[in-house]
């Protein structure tokens, strides 16, 4: 009788401590999680303070301009899944057809980023956020920009703030393909749109790409 007594105590023991260890590992990770966000805001905010969104937004476009990608990395929460973000279809289509994997990962990762950056934020879209007037966009909550046109297409980009699910969305809208005369053809227009949440401290953090047309 006193030896089961025993054994049942020493298991309850061993499971204490096993549950102790467990949210003491726990509280770790939550603090390292904390202290990683803490730093990469605090990284973010180098250039400019962040009191509303558009602070941030002028961050993430001064990245995108200086092409700085350790700071572009930071308005990214590593690593993705790729089937809810779609950010490989989006790499994916602005890459040569023969450069492309015949299976698309899994994940995203930080160092996926840093191979492809230039893939998902592409030419068109690097010259048209150059063009958003962050303070339009704040008053108005949205903001288009004027229209590039090359020798094959041509592209703008139309921003809007959705204040009721605080959501950031950039749309990259490409017209139709011209014609041999130089005129555009309507069935080849297009967008992607990169849409952004905006948190409770007014930091722009990447969520999903969908693509139109």
């Amino acid at each position: 009788m006193i030896n089961k007594f025993l054994d049942r105590l020493i298991l309850a023991l061993v499971a204490i401590l096993l549950l102790n260890a467990c949210n003491e590992q726990s509280r770790k990770d939550s603090s390292h999680s904390t202290e990683k966000d803490a730093n990469k805001m605090a990284r973010r905010s180098a250039d400019t303070i962040v009191t509303t969104y558009i602070d941030d937004f002028e961050n993430f476009k001064n990245a995108i301009y200086k092409q700085d990608v350790t700071k572009m990395k930071t308005f990214f929460d590593f690593p993705l899944r790729a089937d809810t973000t779609q950010i490989w279809e989006a790499i994916y289509d602005n890459m040569d057809q023969g450069k492309r994997p015949e299976t698309i990962p899994v994940t995203f990762t930080s160092e996926d980023f840093e191979k492809n950056h230039k893939y998902l934020f592409n030419d068109a879209f690097v010259q048209s956020l150059q063009k958003i007037d962050g303070k339009q966009l704040y008053e108005q909550g949205e903001f288009t920009t004027a229209k590039t046109s090359t020798q094959d297409q041509s592209f703008y980009m139309l921003a809007h703030f959705d204040n009721s699910i605080r959501s950031l969305q950039l749309s990259l809208m490409y017209s139709g393909w011209k014609d041999e005369n130089g005129e555009e053809m309507s069935e080849g227009e297009s967008a992607i749109i990169f849409f952004f949440k905006v948190t409770t401290t007014n930091h722009l953090v990447f969520d999903k790409v969908l693509f139109a047309g």
